[in-house]
């Protein structure tokens, strides 16, 4: 009988070079897709920045990618053992096909909880600078985020404290300047953009002149500034954001009563992504042993691949279903995710 330390090791060492392999392959072709795209405005940005958002991209794409990867990894390091004939010998002696499942799923829910982390902590920092470049490449302008959006409009520097999901924002101060004088500080607690102008309300004005101060509110102004779409780069992504970012942003949400049933998703998502990776491996070990006389390794890969797409179509359509609908989100998270567990553990069942 072998010793199981041994046979997670063998099994753990064949999945995470078999995955890091296919997830390389799967984010090479997307970050090959997005350079072809990206070329087509490096003109305007210059390669450098193109070739920054790209590496910027990377963690998010790591995390989006992960559970695919790890069907289609699962699925060609299993294979090649048993091309090797070496599944054939852990079963003759007396390995079963849960005891392969188990060290299968060991490997998959470590290298889940990896990408979770890399989606989690790298992802949001370096989406975080992303806007920024994005910004730069707009012509916005901006100076930082430190304490809200800092861009430049003429001879005027503007201060957004937020921009919200619907492209409303929050917290407006806008400084005029004229020959090098300050001129005019104009703060509005909020603003929404209607029929080509920003509709502004609780609204204060200070104005600079040689003799003193001149202070006037208004609960309604509009401005003629910036317009909505190159806010929208400023716009909070929910996939770019931290979990406890992400529960903060909601309930801040809320209490601005603004809609959170999206972020709400998202955050299941990320919750879920772990369970959703080990499904997917335990998906590829009876898939293997059902499929190991019935087409090659090309056959089984091809069929990995449909399958994990397929999974990903259901999972987002699914989610999108539940907004619709006004579902739950969290039913929208989880109903696809707990079908490919109960039908990975029926299929292994079988397989057994």
């Amino acid at each position: 009988m072998m010793r199981p330390r041994l046979i997670n090791r063998y099994i753990a060492r064949r999945l995470i070079a078999s995955t890091a392999l296919v997830l390389s392959v799967f984010v090479g072709l997307f970050v090959f897709f997005n350079l072809v795209t990206g070329l087509n405005h490096a003109h305007k940005a210059g390669l450098y920045t193109v070739f920054t958002m790209l590496a910027l991209s990377l963690p998010g794409k790591i995390s989006t990618l992960f559970p695919m990867s790890a069907l289609v990894g699962a699925t060609l390091g299993l294979s090649s053992l048993a091309i090797d004939g070496e599944l054939t010998a852990l079963r003759a002696a007396g390995v079963s096909v849960a005891r392969i499942a188990y060290a299968s799923l060991r490997v998959a829910l470590v290298l889940g909880l990896v990408a979770a982390v890399v989606g989690d902590v790298i992802g949001p920092q370096a989406a975080t600078y992303a806007r920024e470049q994005s910004a730069q490449a707009a012509g916005l302008g901006a100076l930082g985020a430190t304490r809200g959006l800092w861009l430049k409009e003429g001879a005027s520097f503007v201060n957004i404290g937020e921009v919200l999901p619907d492209l409303s924002i929050l917290r407006l101060t806008i400084y005029d300047f004229a020959h090098g004088r300050l001129k005019r500080e104009l703060f509005a607690a909020s603003g929404r953009y209607r029929n080509g102008v920003w509709r502004l309300r609780g609204v204060s004005q200070t104005v600079f002149r040689a003799r003193g101060l001149a202070v006037r509110s208004a609960p309604r102004a509009d401005w003629t500034g910036i317009p909505p779409h190159l806010l929208s780069v400023f716009a909070v992504n929910p996939h770019a954001l931290s979990l406890p970012d992400l529960f903060r942003y909601i309930r801040h949400l809320r209490r601005n009563h603004q809609a959170a049933a999206h972020y709400d998703l998202v955050f299941w998502y990320k919750i879920l992504a772990p369970l959703t990776t080990g499904a997917m491996v335990i998906l590829a070990v009876p898939f293997v042993f059902r499929h190991t006389r019935h087409g090659g390794l090309g056959f089984r890969l091809f069929l990995a691949v449909l399958l994990g797409l397929l999974f990903y179509v259901v999972n987002r359509g699914f989610g999108d279903l539940t907004l619709l609908y006004h579902w739950p989100p969290l039913v929208g998270a989880s109903v696809p995710t707990l079908v490919l567990v109960a039908w990975s553990v029926w299929l292994l069942a079988r397989a057994g």
